[in-house]
């Protein structure tokens, strides 16, 4: 490729690297902000199936914490008298009282493996395990016996869960157990007084009673401030959520005596003594009525605060509710433990439908105000329930990817389709355009070559004859013939040049014709052609003569005189000075082959050789190579006829000759 073709196709070729490279870059770009968009969506759906977890999960565990919070605080005890005063059911029962049992000796809730209360005095009893001696005032909607016992094994249970040790210490039977129950002290009244017993009674009376000294709007603000301190990177919708069903887990867990307790001044029969109820924005549930001797009691509840503690056994976790109780001065803390393995079922199970792989993890032990705040430090405020201590887990993530045309693949698609045209629309124009300027200065440079030399002859012979400086006749004649052979071969370039130009489409009409009366009619003047050559015309045309071609004597004509001026030209040198023209029948035409002996055509010419204006390099320095149009005009020709005209692989260079064959399609005639 030459200096002054290098260079268009090389600034061609760094604009389409550069436009090619822009567009990959904003292909990237679009794609990877199309991927964020995408996990930002998934992520968002994923965060708003967690929040609708969350809300179906906390409103499961309202109503059992509203139940229980609703519930009086002398219904701990496992009989009470039926006709007392609601702030005399702490006090002892007296000879003659009428004593009706608890509504926890029908047993634990679904979810509720035990209640019990840690007395004043240190024990900690289970309403759901009377003493002995009242046992036998159980009706048949309590509790049955092997129950009672099932009960009374989950309290010595909660008791080593408490004290932080496996077993208890004694060999501590069931009716040991209940004798201890019951404040009977005995021989085993040591065993539950020691030191590691008190102390974790002791911090879950802390825990109550901090729940109940919380006042309800401040707790709330100030839990929600430690939330967004905690927790600045998580989400805000998520952060505003957790506050709001924080609320309703508190309004849940205060106590709800106010509803449930009697309005008159006894809680069997109304005996005329009066009850004062207090509470409003501490929360606080405070009853009140005279005792009998002028002075005035004093109950004050809690509400439920949600403690973890470890079983010692399993080291699993357990999750236990306690709540505050000041009668008359003297505190108590009553409770609830759960079953954290079916409240856990039971809550996964309502979420399944949304996060089937999700799993709930216990927060650490501590208060829940610590416990938020860690959850939120470690950005799972959007994930804690607002009931217990627990942080949702949703599971793992599956993200799936997007396949198909996404309209920003489409648009991409649609984009590189007409980037990728335009570049290779460019090239094609700028081909072509190489192309017709190497093509117009071949045409300028043969046009100039082949005009040269007959108008120098030309102009010099009629000089030298004008001027009356030839004087033999022969010598006249002489000059008189090369003058007329230069005309016609000027006349001759000029035929081919606008032939050339002439030859569009098909031609259209052509009258059918025999193969044999043009050969006839043709063969006088292609042989006179090779004879003043010096060379020889065989023909070959067996078997033709009742095939007609759709073709005109001058087209084929030109086709052939071509074919054997060539042969002529380039073949008069060689030893075998034969030109064979073979004709047979081929398919549903006929195949005319011109063949010579002499050089051949090397591979490297053979793909120019039909290329208009391409000559040869053999004999092109002695001037016979002419113009470069006569294959490329004969080629034209034939296709404009219906036909091809093509170089056959049989002849080549190295003394193997020539041969070029012409299909014409056949007609009726």
């Amino acid at each position: 490729m030459r200096t002054g073709r290098r260079l268009p196709w090389l600034i061609f070729a760094v604009c389409a690297l550069l436009v090619i490279d822009g567009m990959g870059w904003v292909t990237w770009q679009m794609l990877r902000l199309e991927r964020r968009e995408h996990e930002a969506q998934q992520n968002a759906e994923r965060q708003e199936a967690v929040r609708l977890a969350l809300r179906r999960m906390d409103g499961l565990l309202s109503p059992i914490i509203a139940a229980e919070a609703a519930r009086p605080y002398f219904q701990y005890r496992s009989f009470y008298p039926a006709e007392r005063a609601y702030t005399r059911m702490w006090e002892a029962v007296e000879p003659g009282e009428v004593l009706v049992p608890s509504p926890l000796l029908a047993g634990p809730g679904e979810v509720i493996r035990l209640h019990f209360e840690s007395t004043p005095t240190g024990w900690l009893t289970s309403p759901q395990v009377p003493p002995p001696e009242l046992r036998d005032r159980i009706e048949s909607g309590s509790l049955s016996l092997p129950d009672m016992l099932t009960v009374e094994r989950s309290l010595v249970e909660l008791t080593a869960i408490l004290r932080g040790t496996p077993t208890v210490p004694g060999g501590m039977g069931t009716d040991d157990a209940a004798v201890v129950m019951d404040g009977e002290a005995g021989e085993t009244e040591g065993v539950f007084a020691d030191q590691l017993l008190s102390q974790a009674q002791q911090e879950l009376q802390d825990y109550a009673q901090e729940e109940r000294a919380k006042p309800e709007a401040l707790g709330f603000e100030k839990l929600g401030e430690d939330v967004q301190a905690a927790g600045e990177g998580a989400d805000e919708r998520s952060l505003a959520e957790f506050q709001a069903r924080q609320l309703s887990a508190m309004n849940a867990r205060k106590a709800g005596g106010r509803d449930a307790r009697p309005t008159g001044g006894e809680a069997g029969r109304g005996d005329g003594l009066s009850m004062e109820v207090s509470g409003g924005q501490d929360a606080r549930s405070t009853a009140g009525a005279a005792d009998g001797v002028g002075g005035v009691a004093r109950v004050e509840t809690g509400r439920f605060a949600p403690v973890w503690r470890t079983n010692p056994v399993t080291g699993e976790p357990e999750l236990l509710f306690v709540r505050a109780v000041t009668v008359n001065g003297q505190e108590s803390t009553q409770g609830f433990w759960t079953d954290w393995p079916r409240l856990r079922a039971a809550l996964l199970a309502s979420v399944a439908d949304l996060l089937p792989e999700a799993e709930l993890v216990p927060l650490e032990k501590g208060r829940l105000g610590q416990q938020v705040a860690s959850a939120a430090s470690t950005r799972d405020a959007g994930q804690l329930l607002a009931g217990i201590p627990a942080v949702l887990v949703p599971g793992p993530t599956e993200s799936a990817a997007l396949t198909g045309l996404t309209p920003t693949r489409t648009v991409l698609l649609v984009a590189w389709c007409a980037v990728l045209s335009a570049v290779v629309a460019i090239g094609l124009v700028l081909r072509a355009s190489l192309v017709l300027s190497e093509r117009r200065g071949r045409f300028v440079s043969a046009v100039t070559h082949e005009l040269r030399t007959p108008l120098t002859t030309f102009c010099l012979y009629s000089q030298m004859l004008a001027d009356g400086m030839v004087q033999e006749e022969p010598k006249r004649q002489e000059y008189l013939g090369t003058l007329k052979r230069e005309s016609e071969r000027l006349a001759m370039i000029v035929e081919n040049v606008l032939a050339y130009a002439r030859v569009g489409g098909r031609q259209a009409g052509v009258p059918a014709q025999g193969v044999e009366g043009l050969l006839e009619a043709l063969l006088p003047s292609l042989q006179d052609n090779a004879q003043q050559a010096g060379m020889q015309l065989e023909v070959d045309a067996e078997g033709v003569g009742e095939i007609a071609i759709a073709a005109d004597r001058s087209s084929l004509e030109r086709i052939l005189g071509n074919l054997v001026d060539n042969a002529c030209k380039y073949a008069h040198e060689a030893e075998d000075r034969r030109i064979l023209l073979r004709v047979r029948a081929a398919g549903s035409g006929v195949e005319f082959r011109v063949r010579d002996f002499g050089p051949g055509i090397s591979s490297r010419e053979r793909r120019r050789v039909f290329s208009p204006f391409a000559r040869a390099r053999v004999n092109a320095a002695d001037g016979s190579s002419g113009l470069g149009l006569g294959l490329a005009l004969a080629r034209s020709v034939a296709r404009s006829l219906g036909g091809e005209l093509r170089l056959s692989k049989s002849g080549g260079g190295g003394g193997l000759g020539a041969e070029f064959v012409l299909w014409l399609p056949g007609g009726e005639g």
